[in-house]
């Protein structure tokens, strides 16, 4: 499967993304890792970089609501050269803390932290949908994603510091800034991608550069489903071995679907789900537009790397690709970009506004 790390909340032109993959491959973590960087991106943010300091400098967020509907409480971080958790969003600390956890809502609780902690008395939020894969920041000593020197926190997380080396051993004394939001997803290695000759290993595909991949024509429908050869944007992949969850899809034609739990896979509904969320019964879209039954869903784990790809199109439905002769999600669609897919994707003519949510 491909490491898709993406740059979630920096704003970026597309050109730079391939860079922007590179620092996360570089800067690669496992979900409890990622986890235990964010938890230190927010502490250092809230112990370091607020004026005035303290748990009562808080402000009345406009992203998201506590439980009661009324609007969050966070904080802003001041320094904005030398910010931990991000440098959009007005430097809101619980929302990018929240929204790298959870999956994406409008609604969290919040609560004081409890006292023993470095944290004891700030308001913190959470949730009960936390992501399968966290999101996590990336830093450099620039704003602009590879226009610098990439820095990493201690591997213990003891400090507030930046260090250009991972062992932690050359602190970082100037400026640094989140460049990306790291993620995650997608492929196993076995799995064909086609592509205008047909079907291609994606392994063996990357390794030859092949960029003739076809996806589905922007006009496609469920009534009209078309295909075109696109180009690849960019392939992206681990830089270490790692135990990933996969699903296995089996369906009635005798197809096989294997790909991550969080991978996006199209329905005969032409909708965007998450491999996690289809059941037996549940049926799959083929190239042809034809609807496939799942037979069988087995979970399996997978230790290496995996894969993904994206095209250059960042048209929505131009970034539906065919795995394994079902239509499948690029590297695009992740995280939030699954939810609104299910608005748009494939229904010509019908108004967003009385699609289901």
């Amino acid at each position: 499967m491909l490491n898709a790390a993406a740059l979630l909340f920096v704003p970026g032109l597309a050109g730079a993304e391939p860079t922007q993959e590179w620092r996360c491959s570089t800067d690669d973590l496992e979900p409890e890792q990622a986890i235990a960087r964010i938890e230190w991106a927010r502490r250092c943010a809230l112990t370091r970089n607020l004026n005035p300091a303290g748990p009562e400098s808080w402000m009345v967020s406009n992203k998201a609501f506590d439980t009661s509907f009324a609007w969050a409480k966070d904080y802003k971080e001041f320094n904005t050269s030398r910010a931990y958790t991000g440098n959009i969003h007005q430097y809101n600390v619980n929302y990018y803390h929240a929204y790298a956890l959870f999956e994406s809502t409008p609604l969290y609780s919040v609560f004081r932290e409890p006292m023993g902690r470095p944290t004891s008395n700030y308001w913190k939020w959470s949730h009960y949908s936390p992501r399968v894969r966290p999101l996590y920041p990336s830093f450099e000593n620039t704003p602009v994603t590879g226009g610098g020197t990439q820095l990493f926190p201690s591997p213990t997380l003891a400090d507030c510091d930046l260090y250009t080396d991972k062992a932690g051993t050359q602190r970082w004394t100037s400026d640094f800034f989140v460049v990306a939001y790291c993620e995650s997803a997608c492929y196993a290695p076995d799995q064909r991608l086609e592509f205008s000759t047909g079907e291609v290993n994606i392994v063996e595909a990357m390794q030859q550069g092949r960029e003739d991949i076809l996806t589905l024509h922007p006009d496609a429908t469920l009534e009209e489903l078309s295909l075109q050869q696109g180009k690849v944007f960019s392939y992206v992949t681990e830089i270490r071995d790692a135990r990933h969850v996969l699903f296995e899809l089996r369906t009635k034609s005798g197809g096989t679907l294997r790909v991550t739990h969080e991978h996006p896979v199209i329905t005969s509904e032409g909708r965007l789900v998450q491999a996690q969320t289809l059941q037996v019964g549940d049926e799959l879209l083929r190239r042809d537009g034809t609807p496939d039954v799942i037979v069988s869903v087995e979970k399996t784990s997978h230790f290496g790397k995996v894969y993904n790809v994206k095209p250059e199109s960042r048209e929505r439905v131009a970034n539906v690709l065919v795995a394994q002769g079902f239509l499948v999600g690029s590297a695009r669609f992740q995280s939030e970009d699954v939810g609104y897919m299910n608005r748009v994707l494939l229904f010509r003519g019908i108004p967003a506004s009385v699609l289901p949510r």
